[in-house]
């Protein structure tokens, strides 16, 4: 399932492609002011912006518009404006107004608490997803966070993946560590599953900045939704 492309690589850049499973539903929305019937699914989420997608009916919406609505999270919300950026069928990509005001109420909506608080462990038999084999934890919170950690045929960890609002960050056997920005996110129809291909532009240099984050967020999460030795794997192997 989990496959990677390397597109571009130079002496200052490097594309990458992976392929992870998706959930077929989230429960981030955004509900539009001028238009409170139409409800868009959040598919990524940032500081700076997002990707919605209307499930049902139209919109009228062309690139350079406006758009003011209020983005839910279960039981959290918060005023969000911004403007279209690109527009493809019925999926809307939306970079926010920028402001002290508008920047810190995203900020606790988006906060580690905030994050941890709606993370479902989806590798759960209960939930009877199809997950590769050697898939042996995924955790997620709507259009936030991903974690996704394989493990090899014999025992052991052989690699993870954080994505974490537009940050990717990496650890692979024999490889280490790596940091990156999520530049493109598209769903895949595949017959026997669902995927989401993810482009990473992959950091020529370790961001701090990135680690500090993921470390931030997987910390707080409590057994009950990730192993206690996969939390301290991951801890320790981000902490070297």
């Amino acid at each position: 399932m989990e496959r990677h492309l390397s597109l571009i690589k130079t002496d200052f850049e490097e594309i990458e492609k992976r392929i992870f499973p998706r959930f077929p539903f989230g429960f981030m929305i955004f509900r539009d002011k001028d238009n409170t019937q139409r409800i868009y699914e959040v598919k990524d989420i940032s500081l700076t912006g997002m990707q919605i997608e209307l499930k049902d009916g139209g919109h009228e919406y062309q690139k350079g518009n406006s758009i003011d609505g209020q983005l839910h999270w279960r039981n959290s919300g918060v005023e969000v404006r911004g403007k279209i950026q690109w527009v493809k069928d019925l999926s809307l990509g939306v970079s926010f107004e920028s402001g002290l005001a508008s920047e810190t109420k995203l900020r606790n909506f988006l906060s580690f608490e905030n994050i941890v608080s709606h993370i479902k462990p989806l590798h759960e038999k209960n939930l009877e997803l199809e997950l590769p084999n050697n898939l042996k934890c995924w955790l997620k919170a709507d259009g936030v966070l991903d974690i996704f950690v394989w493990e090899l045929k014999t025992s052991g960890i052989s690699k993870f993946q954080i994505i974490i609002m537009d940050h990717f960050i990496e650890w692979i056997e024999g490889v280490g560590v790596r940091t990156g920005k999520t530049m493109t996110q598209r769903n895949l129809e595949t017959p026997l599953s669902l995927e989401d291909e993810f482009v990473f532009k992959i950091d020529s240099e370790i961001s701090q900045s990135k680690i500090d984050i993921a470390l931030g967020v997987v910390k707080k999460i409590d057994e009950q939704k990730m192993n206690e030795n996969i939390k301290e794997f991951i801890i320790y192997k981000l902490s070297l």
